[in-house]
């Protein structure tokens, strides 16, 4: 009763501060990455018996209410810690020690219930697990004449430093990595030096259609969509004007869309309709606090908007219903 009493109330501090989070990013500046929850989710543990699906990981950490999880794997990319090659699930015994990153969400139940986004095995004795990142701008480098490494932003605020020593892989393909092909929404894992710097970056599989990058303007905030602002890199890559209002950034849902690979219609009975290798992905009507979806009516932050023939949504729900990661400049 008292595990479940406080699996309960971090559950309840998880959804108050979700909701505090939320009330403040609706006052946030245009253009500024409003503040949010770490978005991941470290449990570590040794597989123990288990009767349901899952895996069942526990550890010593008394004062933890995840110190006994259940993981489901589902397709998340299982990784030896050692040598960074596909993990053996199957081959996975009782008393072996498994890394698990997962999003904030659980299920209520007991013990939680998570489902993982990547897992990580077989990590070498003294050595330490690699690290599970998001990377929310591409990398910059210090200035010329500085000292320094070039460093990544990262989903949830920190940043991770790269070296010319940093070696970069792929995962299950023999496409070349560098530096510069990482990319906002990209995940990998990271293997540190003594120095907190990164040894090895595995690029993962993707879970984005693409990006979109911000730039604030004194008139309005620039969106480029699987790019930058780079007048050099980035020669090419679409870019659209967002509108700010009191409730945040509005953006142009065709030329968005369009430029991410979707197709856009208008339809009289159903407003703005985005679709997908002739999929219905959503419509929406200006004025409207919805959109419709093939699952059902989600809910917009703020009323779609029209205004001299361009329609706009906020940019963040755009990018969600688009499956575009949105990294704020």
């Amino acid at each position: 009763m008292k595990k479940l009493l406080s699996v309960l109330l971090a559950l309840a501090a998880l959804s108050a501060a979700l909701c505090v989070t939320a009330a403040a990013a609706e006052t946030a500046p245009a253009a500024e990455e409003p503040e949010k929850l770490p978005p991941f989710v470290q449990v570590w543990g040794k597989v123990s018996p288990w009767e349901g699906e899952g895996i069942y990981l526990k550890n010593d950490d008394k004062d933890s209410h995840l110190n006994e999880v259940v993981i489901h794997p589902g397709d998340a990319p299982a990784v030896d810690g050692g040598t960074g090659l596909p993990l053996d699930l199957e081959k996975v015994k009782e008393g072996d020690t498994l890394y698990v990153w997962t999003g904030p969400a659980m299920a209520l139940s007991l013990p939680p219930q998570m489902s993982a986004l990547v897992i990580v095995g077989n990590v070498p004795a003294g050595a330490a697990a690699p690290e599970f990142c998001e990377i929310a701008r591409r990398a910059v480098s210090p200035a010329p004449g500085d000292k320094g490494n070039p460093t990544f932003a990262l989903t949830g605020g920190e940043t991770l430093e790269v070296t010319d020593k940093t070696v970069y892989t792929p995962w299950l393909t023999r496409q070349m990595v560098r530096m510069e092909d990482l990319n906002p929404g990209d995940r990998a894992l990271v293997w540190k030096d003594k120095n907190g710097a990164a040894e090895k970056v595995q690029l993962l599989p993707g879970v984005y259609q693409g990006y979109v990058s911000t730039f604030a303007t004194m008139h309005d905030v620039r969106i480029a969509v699987n790019g930058g602002f780079d007048a050099e890199r980035d020669q090419g890559v679409p870019q659209f004007s967002g509108q700010r209002t009191d409730k945040g950034v509005m953006a142009p849902i065709r030329g968005v869309a369009e430029a991410a690979g979707y197709e856009v219609r208008w339809d009289k009975a159903l407003g703005v309709v985005v679709s997908r290798d002739g999929e219905t992905v959503f419509s929406v009507q200006p004025g409207a606090e919805t959109v419709q979806t093939p699952e059902g009516e989600g809910y917009l932050s703020a009323p779609c908007l029209k205004e001299g023939g361009t329609t706009y949504l906020p940019l963040e729900d755009l990018c969600h219903w688009l499956n575009l990661y949105c990294s704020w400049g």
